[in-house]
């Protein structure tokens, strides 16, 4: 599969399990409905850092 496909999917089960951790994190559903997208976005760039990481300790430590 192509990069886009793994991406989409990673995106549409990145938004699952952050839909279900505000639905339990949050009292209500109002305000855990008004956090996804803050959350979402937070998760999405969380995920870019640690990835830029590794590749990153890859190129130093696994160049050998």
């Amino acid at each position: 599969m192509e990069i886009w496909m793994h991406l989409v999917l990673f995106a549409v089960l990145s938004l699952v399990i952050v839909i279900m951790s505000a639905l339990f994190a949050e009292g209500a559903d109002g305000p855990a409905l008004a956090s996804i997208p803050r959350r979402f976005g937070v998760f999405l760039v969380s995920c870019a850092i640690l990835a830029a990481v590794m590749l990153f300790c890859e190129v130093v430590f696994a160049s050998v």
